[in-house]
Formats: structure tokens, C-alpha cells, sequence
């Protein structure tokens, strides 16, 4: 039996996906092993083999999700930008299986952190310039935008530059999904959630912070009083957010 044109077509453009960030994460690991003064370790390498798996089964899901829900949908300019962003998280998890690095390569985890981050602005941006805005673009972009933090904040709990409760930064969007559906399991209703500047500002600040305590600039110790200072009003807004789609809450309209 043959596949039907968009599984075939949704397959195709995984593999080019997968291809591009496979490339990326060779072209980016080079870079990295010409300034490691040791090499990449074994279980560094390690690491970043099972961060391109993620990705990649990232990537797959996002595709899928989105044909399930608007049907199939043509790659854009602005939806290859954010695959991009894959090169840079895939090095990155490959930080999370060694101890935190000194000499040059100490920079590496802020700088592929940067990146990861500052493509989720390109991306977005080419969107609007070239009118070419996607579901399917726009739902792997929330995707890696989570992997992203959570990574990232993992990180910094593990470098000893934030306290340990920042961990609940990196999985609050996975722990709000799964909130969400355990209600609809449950046959509780789940309302929409409104728009908020104040959860668009959390979240670049969430960024910012993040990548001040990746970098070897501040010491540790002012790098845990910038986490504090957005843990806590992240916190906070988060209760609020699960206040408003459980309908306890109104929200602002």
C-alpha cells in the first residue's frame, strides 16, 4: 500500500531537517574541538548524539503535529531558519554529560546558548518580512524554544550558578502541557489563554538570565541573584497562567 503524498512529502522534509542539523552540528563541533584544549571527551560525544536524537524527534513530532492540525503545509524560508536552531541546541546537550569546562572552551555553552536563542528572533523575523509565517514553523519554534531553556537551566543548576529550584524554569512549559492533558483526560474544561506582554518579557528575560550564568563573566554568585530575580516573577506568572486555563482565573482581556 502506498503512503499517502503528504506522510511521503512530511518524511522527505524531516529528512532534510535532520540532514541540515546534522550538518550544522558536525560544521559547529569542529569549531568546538579546534579551541578544546583536550578534545571533546567521549562522553561529550556522547551526549551530543543523544541531544541530535532528541532534536531530531523533535523535529518529527512538530511536522506531524502540525498536518494533524492544519493539514499539509509547504517548508518556508523562515521554518529552515528555525531548524537551524538545532546545530546549536544538539552542542549544547552534549554539556549536560561533562563537568563544566574551564580555558577557552568555557565559553562555548553561553555562546551556543546565544545562538540557539537569538535564531528565535531571526526566525521570527523572517516571517513577517517574507509573509511566510507556518504552523508548522511556529510549532517547532515553541518546541526548541523549550528545549532550549530547559537545557539551558539544567546547566546552570548543574554549574552550581543557579539554586537548584531554577530547574522548575526549564520545565514549567513541559509541566503546564502536562497539566493541561491530565484535564482533558479527566473531562475538565481548559480554557484559552490570553495574550501578555509580561509572558513575552519573562520569557526573553528568562533567556537573558540564562545565558549570564552560562558565561564565564559574572561569578557565581551575582549569577544566582539574576536567577532569583526571574524565578521568581516567573513563578508567579506561571499560577497566574494555570489560574487562567484551568478557570479560576479571568485573565485580562
Amino acid at each position: 500500500m502506498e503512503r499517502p503524498p503528504a506522510v511521503t512529502a512530511d518524511h522527505h522534509h524531516w529528512l532534510v531537517a535532520a540532514g541540515i542539523i546534522a550538518l550544522l552540528t558536525v560544521v559547529g563541533g569542529s569549531g568546538l574541538a579546534f579551541v578544546w584544549e583536550s578534545g571533546p571527551t567521549n562522553p561529550y560525544l556522547l551526549g551530543v548524539f543523544v541531544g541530535f536524537t532528541a532534536i531530531a524527534a523533535t523535529t518529527w513530532r512538530a511536522f506531524r503535529l502540525a498536518r494533524t492540525e492544519v493539514g499539509p503545509e509547504r517548508i518556508t524560508i523562515a521554518t529552515w531558519v528555525t531548524v537551524a536552531r538545532g546545530g546549536a541546541l544538539v552542542l549544547l546537550v552534549g554539556f549536560l554529560v561533562v563537568p563544566q569546562p574551564s580555558g577557552t572552551i568555557a565559553w562555548a555553552p553561553g555562546i551556543l546558548f546565544a545562538i540557539a536563542a537569538a535564531v528565535d528572533a531571526v526566525d521570527g523575523a523572517v516571517a513577517r518580512w517574507l509573509d511566510c509565517e507556518s504552523k508548522r514553523g511556529a510549532r517547532l519554534d515553541v518546541e526548541f524554544d523549550a528545549l532550549t531553556i530547559l537545557v539551558g537551566a539544567v546547566l546552570a543548576v548543574r554549574y552550581g550558578v543557579a539554586p537548584t529550584v531554577f530547574g522548575i524554569v526549564g520545565l514549567a512549559r513541559y509541566a503546564f502541557v502536562a497539566g493541561l492533558k491530565y484535564r482533558r483526560l479527566r473531562g475538565y474544561e481548559v480554557y484559552e489563554l490570553d495574550p501578555s506582554n509580561l509572558r513575552r518579557a519573562l520569557g526573553g528575560g528568562t533567556m537573558v538570565v540564562i545565558w549570564l550564568t552560562l558565561v564565564p563573566i559574572p561569578n557565581a554568585s551575582l549569577s544566582r541573584v539574576f536567577a532569583w530575580l526571574i524565578l521568581i516573577p516567573f513563578v508567579i506568572n506561571f499560577l497566574r497562567d494555570w489560574l487562567v486555563v484551568s478557570g479560576r482565573f479571568a485573565g485580562s482581556k
